[in-house]
């Protein structure tokens, strides 16, 4: 492979545009074109995020107020996960930050103590800010500038979000082609020369990416990439969509909700101009007309009154992300239900692993090679761990009230590298060391997991469920410090959100 001066993107949406978006940022000497059809419409449901995001837009130099307004954002402080036992509790998943130190620290003892068979009650929204915060509806973006930075994330409209990066790419040179693909040409060495396109002259390029979404027309049609499916341990193949009113004159959480129903998921992902909501669930369990059925009783509607959109979801990562002379991101590389947000995040990393590969690539085939296969498992190490965190909830539920929930938690295989971490917690034995070996590399930490196996109050059978004395013995003291920084330094989110705006319109 030659050194890269020139680069193509097939495919537009949040990936391809963050893709443009940053390389030209970083890259100011490449010669990019992105290339996408208007013909072809995105997704665009109402989309989360992790916190880094965050980071990814501060690098491109993007403030909150120049995005959020106009992509209907608002703030996310975690997860809440409701009926995963089917018992109507929720449990939340925060973002961990430096000012829940001392307080997460109460946390994992009383989280070991309660595994081991004491009567322990260890819910894990108590002992984290963001818990707090999302408990009182109030935004996790602090009032003034803190000494310690408070993690969160954002739920935004995923299709204002790539306008607004692509008019920022376009800006610093990218060229945009809005055209059909018809195909890609390969040259002797296997690699693709040229795109061919239906009424634009041919693009060449040194380098491709794939942003085609689920079609993958380079990393799969083109060059036979193998896509390796995670059916056998993931079942959820499918998605409805509707779009449910919002009331900007209420208290508003800065939380996901994911609410387990009886073939999968519900979530509600709300933004300032809607609430983004679905169903994703297993087709062999479920036919679309009952989705919709089941979607418009849980929410309290009638079917004929909405607007449903299916999805169909390829879950899965192709074999190597990284191939010849071109590279798949977002749905083109891998996708994973979208229960804990981490799509943009994957997108995010293959970008910044792009980035720091292209600054190295030599025309050596052998370094290139090497550069190549460490990207590649990376991004396998990346994927897979993400895909294990995800089977970790259904691993861990207590459900058995239907043939689909039977499945997942009795039948469904285990990932490897799962089983005996969730054997180290059901046994008392040290999690934490377990953990390090088995996900060294994992971008789930140590509070993401016992957030996960404390909420699910995931324990051996044989234990008895804390009393209802103890589960109100909530430690006092973690709970009047981060509610006093939450009365201190942050306000209502519905307060901030229209603010923003008011400032904006301004």
């Amino acid at each position: 492979m030659k050194e890269i001066k020139k680069l193509a993107i097939l495919g537009g949406g949040t990936a391809g545009w963050m893709c443009a978006a940053y390389l030209s940022k970083f890259h100011t000497d490449l010669d990019i074109t992105l290339i996408e059809s208007s013909k072809i419409g995105a997704i665009g449901v109402g989309e989360g995020s992790t916190p880094h995001l965050k980071q990814f837009m501060q690098q491109l130099g993007i403030a909150e107020q120049q995005w959020m307004p106009y992509c209907d954002a608002t703030f996310k402080a975690g997860i809440y996960f409701k009926n995963w036992n089917g018992d109507h509790r929720a449990y939340f998943h925060p973002f961990y930050s430096e000012m829940d130190i001392n307080t997460a620290e109460v946390f994992f003892v009383n989280a070991n103590a309660r595994r081991r068979g004491h009567e322990q009650w260890c819910g894990p929204d108590s002992y984290f800010l963001t818990g707090h915060l999302a408990k009182n509806a109030l935004s996790p973006k602090a009032k003034s500038p803190m000494v310690r930075e408070q993690h969160y994330g954002y739920h935004f409209d995923a299709k204002k979000l790539a306008h607004i990066l692509k008019g920022y790419a376009i800006e610093r040179g990218v060229t945009h082609i809005d055209d059909e693909f018809v195909a890609a040409i390969t040259n002797a060495q296997g690699e693709i020369s040229e795109l061919k396109l239906k009424h634009s002259a041919p693009v060449n390029a040194d380098f491709y990416i794939d942003a085609s979404g689920f079609n993958a027309l380079l990393i799969g049609e083109t060059l036979g990439c193998r896509f390796q499916p995670f059916t056998d341990q993931l079942l959820n193949d499918s998605a409805v969509t509707v779009a449910c009113p919002q009331n900007m004159n209420q208290p508003l959480q800065a939380a996901t909700h994911s609410t387990a129903l009886s073939a999968g998921w519900l979530w509600q992902i709300p933004l300032t101009s809607r609430v983004g909501t679905g169903y994703v669930y297993s087709s062999a369990f479920l036919s679309k007309q009952q989705a919709e059925q089941e979607l418009a009783a849980t929410l309290n509607i009638s079917v004929n009154d909405v607007e449903f959109r299916h999805v169909s979801m390829k879950v899965g990562a192709r074999s190597s992300a990284w191939q010849k002379n071109v590279m798949a991101i977002g749905l083109a590389q891998s996708f994973i239900e979208p229960l804990e947000a981490t799509s943009l995040m994957v997108t995010q990393q293959s970008i910044l692993w792009l980035s720091k590969a292209i600054s190295k690539i030599q025309t050596s085939p052998t370094q290139t090679e090497k550069l190549r296969l460490h990207t590649n498992q990376q991004l396998h190490y990346l994927v897979n761990g993400i895909k294990d965190y995800i089977c970790a909830h259904y691993a861990t539920s207590k459900r058995r009230d239907s043939a689909y929930w039977r499945a997942v938690t009795q039948t469904t295989e285990i990932p490897t590298r799962l089983e005996p971490l969730l054997a180290a917690w059901r046994n008392g034995d040290d999690f934490d060391a377990y953990l390090y070996h088995q996900y060294p590399e994992s971008v789930y930490s140590r509070p993401s997991w016992y957030s996960l196996l404390a909420g699910m109050d995931y324990r051996d059978s044989a234990l008895n469920a804390p009393t209802e004395s103890a589960q109100q013995e909530i430690d006092l003291a973690a709970h009047a410090y981060l509610e006093s920084l939450c009365s201190k330094h942050f306000e209502p989110h519905i307060m901030q959100l229209k603010a923003m705006q008011q400032n904006n319109f301004e």
